[in-house]
C-alpha cells in the first residue's frame, strides 16, 4: 500500500481549484454579454421613444394635451352629476321604503289590535 505524496495531493487540489474557476469564468462573458445586450435593446427603444416625441411638433403636443385635459375635466363633471343624481335616487328609495316599513307595521299593529278585539 502506497501513502499518497503530500504534494501530489496539493497539486491535485491546487489542480480542482483553478479547473473550477475556469469553469465558472465561462458564464462570467456569458451573463456579461446578455446584460450588454439588454442594455442595447433598452437604449434603442428609448431612442425610439425619443424620435417619436422630437417627430411632433412641441405646440402640437401641448395642444393635444389641453385637448385631452379639458375631455377629462368634461367626463369628470359628468361623472359627478351622475353620481348625486344617484345619490339621491338611492335616499329616495331609502326614504320611500322606511315609509313603506312604517306604513307595514302600523298595518300589523292594526290587525292584531282588531284580532284582540
Amino acid at each position: 500500500m502506497t501513502v499518497p505524496d503530500r504534494n501530489s495531493t496539493k497539486h491535485d487540489q491546487i489542480e480542482a481549484s483553478w479547473r473550477e474557476r475556469a469553469l465558472n469564468a465561462g458564464t462570467g462573458p456569458t451573463r456579461t454579454q446578455k446584460e450588454v445586450f439588454a442594455q442595447r435593446q433598452r437604449i434603442g427603444d428609448l431612442g425610439g421613444q425619443f424620435r417619436d416625441l422630437d417627430q411632433m411638433a412641441p405646440g402640437e403636443s401641448a395642444r393635444q394635451l389641453t385637448t385631452e385635459n379639458t375631455a377629462l375635466r368634461h367626463r369628470v363633471h359628468q361623472l359627478a352629476q351622475e353620481h348625486r343624481k344617484l345619490q339621491e335616487r338611492l335616499e329616495d328609495a331609502r326614504s320611500s321604503l322606511r315609509s313603506t316599513e312604517k306604513r307595514i307595521a302600523d298595518l300589523e299593529a292594526h290587525l292584531l289590535e282588531r284580532g284582540l278585539s
